[in-house]
């Protein structure tokens, strides 16, 4: 296994064979694969073991909840399992926790698949919005999807306790019970509201719609934000509009708010919960320019302009498990990976989580410490490497900024371009990696060490 997972690092992008080098170790690797006696969970908790020690030594951490969906195009469904399209594909959620002060991946707390046995069928809306009630009391789907964000909140909390938590969750995050698990367990949280139709009551009792009640709250501070071009997204995300970049004037508000349980949940759940709300908008967007609006639950404080602002940033940071799923889909090549069995495939990711995470960790390094020595990112060797056959040039005593500008030169970064992502940065360290192969092998045949 630790074979495999070095393999794979040191050429994330390269297909599997490629990977793993000679004919043994391919075979080796199809074994452990395909083996019964190994699978996602048990090599997860493993992964989380590690990660929650490493939560230990950052104090303070965020707890980062996402589902993504994989597809395998040259797979059977059957096997698989369906996608919301009819693909063969499945549903991953998992929690990725990571540094509170320097953004760092630590690593994954939780995972787990979602598997559709059967395609996908259109429902007519009466179907789709009816619920069935005994008495006073919804009868629900115990086995509901949905019911893996509490799974992963859950598991996070009891992994990471000793350590300071705090969870992050998008719109697919707002649910009653959801937020009311997290209130008993004592977690601390910003969750996106899915709705704002949805009726609240403002502390002083008055009932309106949570719109009414975040339009009607004072502004505390603006802040002006530099927004990136979107493309248009497909589905199943066709909320994220697409954009041009421009300079945001955004402005922010907050307001404590009592969300009274709704008819559809059981009567075992608390009749009410209180949170705080942040509202963050766009007050004049650009003609043709969908304005930026987001609208927050947390259990974080909002006296302050601080602390409203405090909250947004800790929102903006759910961003990296974006991240993080484009670095297993892409930078990973996962959903190219040519096994046809479901457990193969889940084995495999279970795999790819810890490379995933140590490649955006590589960008993590980049901003996190800049001025510190190379040596604290590279290798002697690799940095006389660099030197040698890199493109960009270092200075006598390179910082570790120095040195993964140089990286990412490898792998096509131009200094017109700023700061290098993590896809080019990866790119760059497969090359130096491949350079070293080579340079390790000269060392061999000539019995001198190249680097003194």
């Amino acid at each position: 296994m630790i074979r495999i997972v070095a393999s794979l690092a040191s050429n994330p992008e390269a297909s599997f064979p490629k990977a793993m080098g000679n004919e043994a170790d391919i075979e080796g690797a199809y074994r452990l694969m395909n083996s019964s006696r190994v699978t996602m969970a048990a090599l997860n908790d493993a992964h989380a073991e590690v990660t929650a020690r490493r939560a230990e030594e950052a104090k303070v951490v965020l707890a980062i909840h996402d589902s993504t969906t994989c597809v395998f195009a040259h797979a059977d469904p059957e096997a698989i399992g369906y996608t919301n399209t009819g693909k063969a594909g499945f549903l991953v959620h998992y929690a990725l926790v990571v540094s509170a002060d320097e953004k760092r991946p630590l690593g994954v707390v939780y995972v787990e698949e979602v598997v559709r046995r059967k395609p996908p069928r259109k429902r007519s809306s009466s179907k789709a919005r009816k619920k069935k009630h005994t008495g006073f009391e919804t009868v629900r789907d115990p086995n509901r999807e949905s019911l893996r964000w509490n799974r992963g909140f859950a598991a996070a909390h009891e992994r990471l306790q000793g350590t300071e938590v705090i969870h992050l969750a998008d719109r697919e995050g707002d649910n009653y019970d959801l937020l009311a698990q997290a209130l008993s367990d004592g977690c601390r949280f910003v969750i996106r509201a899915r709705t704002l139709e949805r009726r609240v009551e403002s502390t002083d009792g008055e009932s309106q719609t949570l719109y009414e009640l975040v339009l009607g709250a004072q502004g505390v501070l603006t802040r002006e934000v530099d927004l990136a071009p979107r493309k248009a997204a497909g589905a199943p995300k066709r909320a994220h509009h697409p954009r041009s970049a421009r300079l945001a004037r955004l402005e922010f508000s907050a307001a404590r708010v009592i969300l009274p349980r709704p008819r559809i949940q059981p009567v075992n759940l608390p009749k009410q919960l209180e949170v705080n709300v942040v509202r963050v908008w766009e007050s004049s967007p650009p003609p043709g320019e969908a304005a930026i609006e987001w609208v927050l639950y947390t259990t974080e404080p909002i006296e302050t302009p601080s602390d409203v602002a405090a909250v947004v940033d800790l929102y903006r940071a759910r961003w990296l498990i974006e991240e993080c799923n484009k670095a297993i889909k892409t930078g990973c090549r996962y959903e190219k990976r040519q096994f046809d069995s479901l457990h193969a495939l889940l084995t495999l990711l279970a795999l790819t989580l810890p490379v995933a995470c140590e490649v955006l960790a590589l960008r993590a390094a980049c901003r996190r410490t800049p001025t510190a020595p190379a040596t604290a990112v590279l290798t002697p060797t690799q940095l006389q490497i660099l030197v040698v056959l890199g493109s960009r040039k270092l200075p006598r005593n390179p910082t570790v900024r120095d040195a993964l500008w140089a990286v990412a030169a490898l792998g096509g970064h131009m200094k017109t371009n700023g700061e290098p992502g993590w896809l080019v940065l990866h790119r760059g360290m497969a090359e130096l990696l491949a350079y070293e192969k080579g340079w390790r092998a000269r060392e061999k045949v000539t019995g001198l060490s190249i680097s003194r």
